[in-house]
């Protein structure tokens, strides 16, 4: 299997893009924590969301609510929620048109995937480091 057909078979995966999702919700719930000076206690009153849930996003990142919830905490910490379908084609194209290159993982992704020579493998990262990697095809 040649590297654009990984990465399709990777794109294609629903958790992929869950993940994505997931990771953009997270960050903006920090980022709204932050901000505001709040404790877990005052965020979890100003989301309406129970201290124990509050716990499970924040310390294990396990996020996984449904759009209407998304849309919701989106809304209590002032964001809009911005989501748009684009054809496969025009995704691919969009994300290899720099030097043969497409970025695999969303920077909330635990797995990436690195090109040695031509050999692909999975790397496990850290929960606290952030990584945008990019695969020469």
């Amino acid at each position: 299997m040649n590297s654009k057909s990984k990465i399709e078979k990777i794109l294609k995966e629903p958790s992929y893009w869950i993940e994505s999702v997931n990771g953009v919700l997270y960050d903006a719930i920090i980022n709204y924590m932050e901000s505001n000076n709040l404790n877990r206690t005052q965020l979890a009153d100003e989301l309406q969301l129970s201290k124990g849930r509050i716990s499970q996003i924040l310390n294990d990142g396990e996020i996984n609510f449904s759009i209407n919830k998304i849309i919701e905490i989106a809304l209590k910490i002032g964001m809009y929620p911005d989501f748009t379908l684009i054809e496969k084609q025009k995704y691919l194209a969009k994300h290899t048109g720099y030097q043969n290159s497409i970025t695999l993982f969303n920077d909330f992704s635990d797995i990436v995937l690195t090109k040695k020579t031509k050999e692909t493998k999975v790397i496990k990262l850290n929960q606290s480091t952030l990584y945008k990697v990019v695969l020469a095809i």
